[in-house]
């Protein structure tokens, strides 16, 4: 009886040994699995989808005459649907007289085993002084944008610098936002945006003239990021703007530096979700930063002088087509 136990205790140890390394196996797949996805998202010949890129640019060039080359191409498996991808790229459009080129953005939801593209959407993005693209301009969020029970929105970033430098126009020195979110729903055969290039993240900098050493140098950026509320508006979830960064002011003797955060709310207002830039990333930020106003202290006089130097409000739909 004793001869017995033995070759079982060693049986079920290596039961266990086995079923452990199984497991093993099988969430470093999984983790891989999951590692490809998050850092391969640029990579479109995961499963064979380069060839539908390839395909559709080419339907676009013979449609407007352009140049087959494509740039910023980028891919991604939806996690909520991983029968579907969602792919963008953009090929170039024209230069206008001064010599910036503008490019199409296409935007394609792809299924995955038939390789047929279910829903797609094109834009315009064009490039100025202000506005540059680079190599990795584009990047498809994975964060999820459930806007009720039957609609989840898609997310793109556009990583796009648009810099305001013109002091004689503005009080400050520098305003600059950077990486603009839209999301997509999809209507048929198309992809249409609810919510069109939001700035996520804000940096502003000028000359502290108020303060008590005036002339001091200030900065202020922020980064952001959307939530989706559980209240709605016209049927969709209302979302929410969150940002957060820091303040920084010196005099060149002094340095300060404060943690700040911000929160602004949008509501969908049947067609869309609109993008007021004067209350982005709040009407605070505005409030308390105007050069000639202490970054540390508040103006009562200071949200008039924002609704007149807002740097983007009479922009932001002629920089972009729809």
């Amino acid at each position: 009886m004793k001869l017995m136990i033995k070759p079982l205790i060693i049986f079920t140890a290596l039961q266990s040994v086995i079923a452990f390394n199984a497991y093993s196996y099988a969430e470093a797949s999984l983790e891989q699995e999951s590692y490809q996805q998050n850092n391969q998202q640029q990579d479109c010949s995961l499963n064979q989808l380069s060839s539908v890129l390839d395909f559709d640019a080419a339907l676009v060039t013979r449609k407007y005459g352009l140049s087959l080359a494509t740039d910023n191409t980028v891919c991604r498996v939806l996690p909520h649907n991983k029968e579907q991808a969602l792919l963008s790229y953009f090929q170039y459009y024209q230069s206008d007289e001064d010599g910036f080129s503008s490019n199409l953005w296409r935007v394609l939801l792809v299924n995955r085993y038939s390789n047929k593209v279910e829903a797609s959407y094109t834009g315009v993005i064009q490039e100025s002084s202000a506005i540059k693209s680079h190599s990795d301009s584009i990047s498809i969020d994975s964060a999820s944008y459930r806007l009720n029970d039957n609609t989840r929105a898609l997310g793109l970033v556009l990583d796009l610098a648009n810099y305001d430098t013109s002091p004689q126009e503005h009080e400050y020195r520098a305003f600059k936002t950077n990486r603009f979110l839209s999301l997509f729903v999809q209507e048929g055969d198309k992809l249409r945006p609810v919510l069109k290039h939001l700035p996520l993240d804000y940096e502003l900098e000028g000359t502290d003239t108020a303060g008590s050493n005036g002339g001091g140098y200030l900065h202020y950026g922020v980064q952001g990021r959307v939530e989706v509320l559980s209240s709605t508006s016209h049927g969709y979830h209302d979302l929410k703007l969150v940002t957060q960064g820091q303040q920084y002011s010196t005099d060149g003797e002094y340095d300060q530096t404060e943690e700040i955060s911000f929160s602004t709310e949008l509501n969908y207002s049947g067609s869309r979700y609109p993008v007021i830039t004067e209350q982005l990333p709040a009407a605070e930020f505005w409030q308390i930063n105007q050069t000639g106003v202490n970054f540390l202290t508040e103006s009562n006089n200071s949200h008039e002088a924002a609704s007149q130097t807002d740097p983007n409000s009479s922009q932001a739909e002629s920089q972009y087509a729809n």
